[in-house]
């Protein structure tokens, strides 16, 4: 005597369907939701910014500098590299800065950052490029995420007007093509701010250069 398996009803298949269906879509959804959270918590932490100070970016670098400071309109390329300019000048009163922060996506002085702070060191030390009373002052490396090498050198030198300039360089690479820069000009903020500058320093080497 044969014996024969009942066909499934039509409602039972049709029943699997949609509860496949639903948890596919329950699975896409729990995913999508992971994504946004984790793109959302990205973005927040990208964009955090000390108060009282503001973000500002040259290309792959970027930085901290105080809220009031503005970027020099009519800054002009120098010849070691630098390409935009930041200072707490005020134009309205028509007074000149006292502290200057520049930047440079691509410095264009060596391949690499130790490349190029030595570039910058033996220029300054040699040929007067920052005075005859240039001295240096630390050099260490930085931490900075994404960057193969991160240098920094702090030194000091005299204004025209006779008082003490604090300066630093900052120079940050990935591999060998090229490093992007941060030279900090000071008469007027304390170690601790520039330290807390110098510390602020965020470096994407993904970014293109404009």
């Amino acid at each position: 005597m044969k014996s024969h398996s009942k066909p499934r009803s039509k409602s039972h298949s049709l029943a699997v369907k949609i509860a496949a269906v639903i948890t596919s879509a329950a699975l896409l959804g729990s995913c999508s939701l992971i994504a946004s959270e984790d793109s959302d918590q990205a973005e927040n932490s990208a964009q955090s910014v000390t108060e009282g100070m503001q973000r500002v970016e040259e290309g792959r670098i970027s930085l901290e500098v105080p809220a009031d400071w503005e970027e020099t309109e009519d800054f002009k390329p120098t010849e070691n590299g630098f390409t935009t300019s930041w200072s707490n000048a005020d134009k309205e009163a028509d007074k000149e800065p006292t502290d200057v922060i520049r930047l440079s996506s691509d410095q264009g002085q060596g391949p690499t950052a130790t490349a190029t702070m030595g570039y910058f060191e033996v220029n300054a030390q040699f040929r007067t490029t920052h005075g005859r009373d240039f001295e240096l002052g630390e050099s260490r490396d930085l931490d900075i995420e994404n960057a193969d090498e991160a240098k920094l050198t702090t030194w000091t030198t005299n204004e025209k007007s006779g008082k003490t300039l604090h300066g630093a360089w900052v120079f940050v690479s990935a591999g060998s093509g090229g490093a992007a820069g941060v030279e900090i000009l000071a008469l007027t903020l304390s170690e601790e701010e520039i330290e807390a500058i110098i510390d602020s320093v965020e470096f994407d080497p993904r970014k293109s250069e404009e």
